[in-house]
């Protein structure tokens, strides 16, 4: 069960954050057709990614009441069918509109397949781990397959071959992933297996939630505008990430143009995430969640600042640094939500989470195109780390509290009481 949960999550995963980056992959050649600039290009993608985080709400909602291999798979025919409208589009306009309704299809995804994995897998951490990794092979696969399609044809191609294996990953999901008994039966056998290892002897405390688990704990909304600054820093970054190497990197390899080095360096980057998950899963594992979060959002200051100075060598080996530390923060970030969350409400925790994430989140591409179109590409990446120095305050504070309540409860319920 738990490997038919990992791979199914893991391939829609991928599929959707191969979908989500592939704009970004062809900003340039789009540009270059409709005769657009960073900025608008910039507003164009934030409509896409304002739907991908808009329906993350319902997604809560519908996974809770059908079950997420329905909504997966559901979502991923969808996404088929317009991103098949992108391939399409004959004007700017149409092409806003298309990409809007292809972020409405992939943001129904993560609800669905981050609570599936919570609820089903015993070892979150390593499972949270993988099912990031997914996504982030997704994610870096996309500049490349992207590029290297239009480079062959042109960027409408591009579209129609992920819109056909994103058809492909649906129907592996309607076969792998449990129905909706399946998933709660495992999940109430995972539950028990959690609880009997809490009555043991542990190595840690996973996390330190707040006795009363409630939408309106302060614990939980601090986890959730965290959740809007990891979201901003991940869509702001990863919409320019391609144009920044093309216009900084200088790199000549093989003969190939500036678009194609900047596609190939954007992958070979953003594959450095996948060291960043294991590193997350692994430090969710052995660690509490709370001190797990705060070295990495710290360290993303100065990677942010160095990308944006940077160029040649230097560039690419802080992008690296970069894609490792922010994406360390999906498993311990995901574990937070979970942990925190009211009871029996896994599906709307992460849905709420998730329209934060990219849809709060989103707004970012706007404001990183006006920035570029300004000052250019590596002013993007100086704002970014002033939103990553206010996230690590954020995060301090999460900290703080966990520390207080846990020295409460060990002091003794009476104390525990006065900090609930």
């Amino acid at each position: 069960m738990e490997r038919r949960v990992i791979l199914s999550a893991s391939l829609a995963h991928g599929m959707t954050h191969a979908l989500e980056l592939t704009f970004a992959a062809l900003l340039v050649s789009i540009g270059h057709e409709f005769g657009a600039s960073l900025a608008v290009l910039g507003i164009v993608a934030n409509i896409g990614t304002l739907t991908f985080g808009a329906t993350a709400l319902p997604a809560g909602y519908l996974t809770d009441r059908f079950g997420p291999r329905s909504v997966i798979s559901g979502a991923l025919v969808a996404a088929a069918a317009f991103a098949c409208v992108v391939a399409a589009a004959p004007s700017l306009p149409v092409l806003a509109v298309a990409l809007s309704l292809l972020g409405a299809a992939i943001g129904l995804y993560h609800p669905p397949g981050t609570a599936m994995v919570s609820a089903v897998i015993e070892r979150r951490g390593r499972a949270f781990a993988l099912h990031g990794i997914a996504g982030n092979l997704g994610v870096s696969a996309a500049p490349a397959i992207a590029t290297a399609i239009a480079a062959l044809l042109n960027w409408r191609a591009a579209y129609v071959v992920l819109a056909l294996l994103a058809l492909c990953v649906a129907l592996l999901v309607r076969r792998l992933a449990p129905d909706r008994e399946e998933a709660r039966e495992r999940s109430r056998v995972a539950g028990e297996a959690m609880l009997a290892q809490a009555r043991g002897v542990q190595r840690h405390r996973r996390s330190t939630p707040p006795v009363e688990r409630s939408w309106v704990a302060r614990p939980l909304l601090l986890v959730y505008v965290s959740s809007i600054g990891t979201g901003f820093i991940y869509r702001g970054a990863l919409t320019f990430l391609p144009a920044h190497l093309q216009q900084h990197l200088g790199l000549a390899i093989f003969g190939w143009t500036p678009e194609a080095v900047a596609g190939a360096m954007s992958s070979l980057v953003l594959l450095a995430a996948v060291l960043g998950q294991i590193a997350g899963g692994m430090m969710s594992d052995r660690m509490s969640l709370e001190r797990a979060a705060v070295p990495i959002v710290v360290v993303l200051v100065p990677m942010l600042m160095l990308m944006s100075a940077g160029s040649g060598v230097a560039l690419l080996l802080a992008a690296a640094g970069f894609g490792l530390v922010n994406f360390a923060q999906q498993p311990v970030f995901n574990g937070l939500v979970a942990d925190y969350a009211p009871p029996g409400a896994a599906g709307r925790a992460f849905g709420i989470s998730f329209f934060l994430t990219f849809g709060l989140g989103s707004f970012a591409a706007s404001f990183a195109g006006l920035a570029a179109n300004r000052w250019g590409t590596g002013a993007v990446f100086t704002m970014l780390a002033g939103v990553s120095l206010a996230l690590s305050v954020v995060m301090l504070l999460v900290l703080r509290g966990a520390e207080r309540r846990h020295i409460a409860e060990t002091a003794g319920p009476s104390v525990a009481s006065v900090t609930r």
